[in-house]
């Protein structure tokens, strides 16, 4: 026993991974680490993991099964073990494919544009909840899948954000793209609490104001930021005023100016040019809900002349809007913006729309149908949110000035004669459903969505058949009022106060109360704001339900 005893290192014990792969244990190898900075002198050893044995691994990516990748998202996301199952469709060709497929919905949405260079293995590490909400959004060909990704979804913005209280870039993004196509997958619409969340998150992360000159920020990472932004803005204004007709909860600031400038300038993608004009686009049709309120929002209805100054003082910006940026001209976003306009001139008043107000909305309603028409079939299964939401107001316009009997004129009815040819809802509803319904099946790159089609299908026949039915009973009506009114006739336009046993106010303009308003109120043709009461409005089908009822 001559030998000296000498203190020996054990090597780390290989031990098998969670992907099948042998790797050193992690606890030895740092329990190595230490005990050879113990040995030296002046060296202490370094603390060990407050979590001690729990440190997650990051799973091996050079494997493309179906269990690599649904690991790292659920790592990355940070949700627990009993979520994870929804995420196991998610493997390597399922994510490639989503992502090649998400780049033809950016010209519906160019508010978040994909690197040119950006893997899969990039989108998993960087931004796990975006390329959560990009599968989500482009796996419409597959309900089922679709909806266990959106449930993945909401299981881990509510971890990330709620309960650990996170803000950064992904959550921003994947949120936006989440609600950009939120009415192709969500049941129960919860969109406007949603807004407020991205609103919010837009503001924690100072996207509202301009950088300072200390901050150190990349040009992409700038870029990238302030064209999020401007998505916030869109999503929010357009979809609380057009389909909501709820309070925005982003507003209008100079900043957002800034931003869609400082896009064009730097032309980094094709439709960063376009983005100045549909910023402002927007900004218009919020301002417009501030000076036009309809007569349900007022406790007294606005006065003709203020209607007439305000419509005007919007067309007349609309049409500026056109002429300083003429990539907005014959778009679906302009023709649906002057179709709101017409909306709200409708919702402002109680008397009966005149004949030019109709035959311009005519107008509008087929010149922005006719756009739809010759465009490709899937253009209408890959709508953004906001541009859906134009589409289901236009429908509802359309039933608005289709309830009643055209007016007659005395002008040789050449009036009636364009507002028959242009006003044939059933034409126009089964055009729009046969166009549809024409969208290529089994396309990888173009899923169509079968779900979208049906309700669409069965809002247009309910739509045709109050049509009818409001047609009919206005007939009826008509003829009971026509005998009714024809004894006081002789007494003027104002003869109507007459009837009711009552003076006309001093305030009143002489002839500002026509007898066929009376008329056309009774007939129906006093517009129901009743989609205001809903949480989804024009997107939550209890108002279609509402609005279709016998």
């Amino acid at each position: 026993m001559s030998r000296d005893c000498t203190a020996t290192i054990p090597k780390a014990r290989k031990r098998r991974s969670l992907d099948g792969d042998l790797q050193a244990s992690p606890s030895l190898g740092k329990a190595t680490s230490a005990l050879k900075n113990a040995s030296e002198p002046g060296v202490l050893p370094a603390r060990s993991h407050q979590y001690g044995g729990a440190v997650q691994r990051q799973p091996d990516l050079s494997h493309t099964d179906t269990k690599t990748y649904p690991k790292l998202l659920a790592q990355r996301l940070g949700i627990e073990d009993s979520v994870k199952d929804l995420l196991h469709a998610l493997d390597f060709n399922y994510i490639r494919t989503r992502l090649i497929a998400f780049r033809q919905l950016t010209i519906h949405f160019p508010f978040y544009c994909l690197r040119p260079d950006a893997s899969v293995v990039d989108m998993a590490t960087d931004g796990p909840l975006t390329t959560v909400a990009i599968c989500t959004v482009t796996s419409s060909a597959h309900p089922d899948t679709q909806a266990r990704l959106a449930q993945a979804f909401r299981h881990a913005l509510s971890a990330t954000v709620i309960i650990r209280g996170e803000r950064s870039m992904d959550l921003l993004q994947g949120l936006m793209i989440f609600l950009a196509w939120h009415h192709n997958y969500m049941a129960k619409q919860q969109i406007h609490q949603l807004l407020y969340l991205l609103a919010g998150m837009a503001a924690d992360l100072g996207l509202y104001r301009q950088p300072y000159e200390t901050d150190a920020l990349n040009i992409a990472a700038a870029l990238e930021q302030d064209r999020a932004f401007l998505g916030c803005y869109y999503l929010c204004c357009g979809l609380s005023v057009m389909g909501l007709d709820k309070p925005s909860p982003l507003r209008w600031t100079d900043n957002l100016r800034r931003c869609a400038d400082h896009l064009a300038i730097s032309g980094s993608h094709p439709q960063d040019n376009t983005l100045v004009g549909i910023v402002e686009l927007v900004r218009a049709i919020d301002d417009l809900q501030d000076t036009l309120p309809s007569a349900s929002e007022t406790k007294r209805p606005s006065h003709p002349a203020y209607i007439d100054l305000q419509t005007k003082a919007t067309t007349h910006r609309l049409s500026a809007l056109q002429r300083e940026h003429p990539d907005l001209a014959g778009t679906p976003a302009y023709t649906a913006a002057t179709l709101h306009l017409h909306h709200r001139l409708l919702r402002a008043t109680t008397s009966t729309p005149g004949t030019p107000t109709l035959i311009q909305t005519a107008c509008a309603i087929k010149e922005y149908t006719d756009d739809l028409l010759a465009r490709p079939p899937i253009f209408l299964h890959h709508l953004a949110i906001l541009d859906w939401t134009n589409l289901l107001e236009t429908l509802l316009l359309l039933s608005r000035i289709s309830q009643a009997p055209l007016p007659k004129t005395t002008a040789g009815g050449w009036e009636t004669g364009a507002l028959s040819a242009m006003l044939q809802p059933k034409s126009i509803l089964d055009a729009l459903c046969a166009h549809m319904a024409a969208a290529p099946v089994g396309e990888p790159l173009a899923p169509r969505h079968e779900g979208l089609l049906v309700w669409f299908r069965g809002v247009c026949e309910g739509i045709k058949k109050r049509i009818l039915r409001e047609r009919a009973g206005g007939a009826v009506t008509m003829g009971r009022q026509e005998a009714a009114y024809g004894g006081v006739r002789g007494l003027g336009i104002n003869g109507q106060a007459a009837q009711q046993g009552r003076f006309r106010p001093v305030n009143e303009a002489f002839g500002s109360e026509a007898v066929g308003s009376k008329v056309a109120e009774e007939q129906g043709l006093k517009f129901d704001d009743a989609f205001s009461l809903f949480d989804g409005g024009l997107l939550d089908e209890r108002f279609w339900n509402d609005f279709l009822a016998p």
